[in-house]
């Protein structure tokens, strides 16, 4: 195994672990944005990891820091799948209460008069 290589996927592990060791911290409270910012960042270095993989393979120890960090997959996707939840609820609300106002809202010509009764 080159050193060189293996020092890179060791980096690249390291960054990976601490970049989902930090969004686990707070995963609750992670809103849509920090979700995306994570998954982009998240992809780059296992893309940066594919181009290694290529030409060098990971030992033990490595496989199991990369499971550890695969470890985590099952709770960041439910939080994504409960976040894509809500925005689908707030979609439906706010459809809902479009519809209900154009119910109430009348639409009048505009060329019509408005013609009071004297008493």
């Amino acid at each position: 195994m080159s050193s060189s290589n293996k020092t890179l996927i060791n980096n690249v592990l390291s960054q990976l672990s601490e970049l989902t060791q930090n969004f686990i911290k707070d995963l609750e409270t992670q809103d849509s944005d920090h979700v995306e910012q994570f998954v982009e960042e998240r992809q780059l270095l296992v893309q940066q990891l594919h181009d290694v993989l290529d030409v060098q393979v990971m030992s033990d120890l490595q496989k199991e820091a990369l499971k550890q960090v695969l470890a985590y997959d099952t709770i960041i996707e439910q939080r994504m799948s409960s976040l894509k939840n809500e925005a689908q609820e707030w979609l439906l609300q706010r459809n809902t209460a479009k519809t209900q106002r154009t119910v109430y809202e009348s639409k009048y010509a505009s060329e019509s008069y408005l013609m009071d009764k004297r008493k």
